[in-house]
């Protein structure tokens, strides 16, 4: 009698699995940087990372290179890649680039988004805010960056969405700070409730004074912390907030 030929299931092609274990790969580096793990302006051992990670250098370099890409991370010939030092320019540049996507967003929100999709938004923030007493500080920060996320998002338009996600990424740190030590708070995430009711009368003008207004408070901050920032490691400091 003829033996039936054993069904075997389907392996995901080398392609995808390779894919998948680079995403994997650069997630985790690109929240060590964020976390300052690396100390800036030092330089990333890739033999030593790819050992205590298991993985092979052509992942881990793809992981890389695409930090580089975004910013977290500088690449120089015959040394490699290095954890990209703090400046106060660059955070300060930054966030007049956050400020310029944002006004955008608000701008095509007004125009393109369907009043449930604001209410939504709107709805969102109200439970942050609902349980804010509970929330420990990363969690806080979290919710912040989700609530601009989703009021980007309000916009349709992806390119800008993923221009404001890479900008997200390279001020976390100090935005975490920001948020942990501020006493400005209250005033601050107020003013995400009177954005979403703005933009949900299509009431332009006003939506971008309060939208600017509020990204500056940020921006002073910012700057404030990353010179802070920046004294503690040139002492040798390396005890940065974590999330």
């Amino acid at each position: 009698m003829p033996r039936t030929p054993r069904r075997t299931s389907p392996r995901p092609p080398r392609e995808a699995r390779e894919e998948s274990s680079v995403e994997r790969l650069y997630l985790e580096l690109r929240e060590r940087c964020m976390r300052y793990d690396f100390k800036p302006g030092a330089r990333i051992n890739e033999q030593a990372l790819g050992r205590e990670l298991g993985v092979s250098r052509a992942p881990l370099r793809e992981a890389l290179n695409r930090l580089a890409a975004e910013g977290l991370l500088d690449f120089v010939m015959n040394k490699g890649f290095l954890r990209k030092a703090i400046s106060v320019d660059e955070v300060f540049d930054l966030y007049q680039v956050r400020i310029a996507l944002e006004r955008r967003a608000v701008l095509l929100a007004v125009q393109r988004a369907g009043d449930e999709e604001i209410a939504v938004l709107g709805s969102y923030w109200q439970l942050v805010m609902a349980a804010s007493d509970d929330l420990a500080t990363a969690d806080m920060v979290l919710a912040d960056e989700e609530f601009h996320r989703r009021l980007v998002a309000l916009s349709h338009n992806k390119e800008l969405a993923a221009f404001m996600d890479v900008v997200t990424r390279r001020i976390h740190v100090a935005r975490h700070v920001d948020i942990e030590q501020s006493d400005w708070n209250d005033r601050a995430f107020n003013a995400h409730a009177e954005i979403v009711a703005l933009i949900a009368r299509r009431d332009t003008p006003r939506a971008l004074d309060v939208l600017t207004a509020h990204i500056d408070m940020s921006l002073h901050r910012a700057v404030q912390i990353t010179r802070e920032m920046v004294a503690r490691f040139s002492l040798g400091e390396a005890g940065m907030p974590r999330r």
